[in-house]
C-alpha cells in the first residue's frame, strides 16, 4: 500500500504533467523556433557515432516533429515513436507522417507514429533501443523521476540522447532584467556536471556530457522576444505571478534594444548541453538485491578459465 506522502507526490506529479501539456498547447500557434531545430540537428550529428542498428526509437517530447524526421532518416527501418504531452503539438507532428488516399486504408502503417502522452509517465514499459529528447527535460519540475522513467523505457544497453539549456543561456537578457529590477528573470538552467551526476543516480552508465555556445542575432528586441515566446514559458521560481503592464514591457524592450552591437543587431546566447548515456545490462543493486540479464550470465559461464560449479554427490 502506498504511503500518504507517496500518494501526494504522485498527485503533484500528475498535476504538473497536466500543466505542461496545457502550456505546450500554446506552442502549436507558432512555427518551430530556430534554436530548437538547430539543437536537434546538432544532436543528430552524434547518432552515427553509435554503432547500433536500432529497431525501436522513442522521441520524448517530440513537439513539432522535426526530431522524428531526423531519426527516421538515420534509422529508416526502425519504428520511431513520438511522445508529446500536448495534444495540439502531437497532432501537428502526426500530420507530417499521415498517409493519404488508398495508402491510408490499405497501405502499411507508417514507421513513424505519434502519441499524445508524456514520456515521463512511469506506466510505459521498456521498448526502445534509443531514447531521444530535444530541449524537453527543462519542462520537468523534478528531473529524477523523469530520468528514472526514461531508464525504464530503454532496453538493456539502450542509449539515451538528450539536449537541455545550460546556465549561460539568455545571460544578456538576464543582465537587462537585473538592471531594470524586472519582476521576472530568465530561468536558471542546470550545469552539465550536475546533469551527469543525476544520470548516474538514475541508474545510467557511461554518461558523457558536452556543451557549446550558440549566439543568435535579431534585428530588434521585439523579434528576439517573439522567438523566445515560441520556445514556451516554463514555470519557475524567478517568474513573477500575474500580468506585466504595457509600461513595464516597453521598458524591457527599450533596454534590450539598447544592447545592440555595432552591426545594429540584438545578440542572445544559448548554451546547448548534450547528454549521452546507456542503460546498463546489469542493474545496480537496490536493498541488497541486484538484477542480471540471463544471457549475460550464460556468456559469463562460458568464459574459459572460470572455475566450474561444484556438484554435490
Amino acid at each position: 500500500m502506498d504511503r500518504p506522502d507517496q500518494f501526494l507526490e504522485a498527485q503533484q506529479q500528475a498535476r504538473w504533467l497536466a500543466a505542461v501539456a496545457c502550456a505546450r498547447d500554446r506552442l502549436a500557434r507558432f512555427p518551430p523556433p530556430y534554436i530548437w531545430q538547430e539543437a536537434a540537428r546538432r544532436m543528430a550529428e552524434r547518432l552515427p557515432l553509435l554503432r547500433m542498428q536500432a529497431r525501436r526509437v522513442l522521441d520524448a517530447g517530440c513537439a513539432w516533429g522535426d526530431g522524428l524526421d531526423l531519426l527516421h532518416k538515420q534509422y529508416p527501418e526502425a519504428q520511431v515513436l513520438g511522445y508529446e504531452p500536448s495534444p495540439r503539438l502531437a497532432q501537428i507532428a502526426a500530420r507530417r507522417f499521415a498517409r493519404s488516399g488508398w495508402a491510408r486504408w490499405f497501405g502499411r502503417p507508417h514507421l513513424v507514429q505519434v502519441q499524445a502522452v508524456d514520456a515521463a509517465d512511469p506506466e510505459y514499459p521498456a521498448l526502445a533501443d534509443i531514447l531521444w529528447s530535444n530541449l524537453y527535460l527543462d519542462w520537468q519540475r523534478d528531473r529524477a523521476p523523469v530520468l528514472a522513467a526514461w531508464r525504464r523505457q530503454l532496453l538493456p544497453e539502450g542509449a539515451l540522447f538528450f539536449t537541455t539549456f545550460g546556465p549561460d543561456t539568455l545571460k544578456e537578457l538576464g543582465e537587462v532584467c537585473r538592471i531594470l529590477d524586472h519582476p521576472s528573470q530568465p530561468m536558471a538552467f542546470s550545469d552539465m556536471h550536475d546533469l551527469g551526476d543525476e544520470l548516474v543516480q538514475a541508474g545510467f552508465a557511461d554518461p558523457v556530457m558536452d556543451m557549446e555556445l550558440v549566439r543568435m542575432t535579431w534585428s530588434s528586441a521585439e523579434a528576439a522576444l517573439e522567438e523566445l515566446r515560441a520556445l514556451g514559458a516554463v514555470p519557475h521560481g524567478a517568474h513573477a505571478p500575474g500580468l506585466r503592464t504595457p509600461r513595464a514591457w516597453q521598458k524591457l524592450v527599450q533596454a534590450l534594444n539598447d544592447t545592440r552591437q555595432s552591426d545594429g543587431r540584438i545578440t542572445l546566447t544559448f548554451e546547448l548541453i548534450y547528454g549521452h548515456a546507456f542503460r546498463p545490462r546489469t542493474e545496480r543493486a537496490r536493498e541488497g538485491a541486484a538484477t542480471f540479464d540471463l544471457e549475460q550470465l550464460r556468456n559469463t559461464a562460458r568464459q574459459p578459465g572460470l572455475p566450474s560449479p561444484r556438484r554435490e554427490r
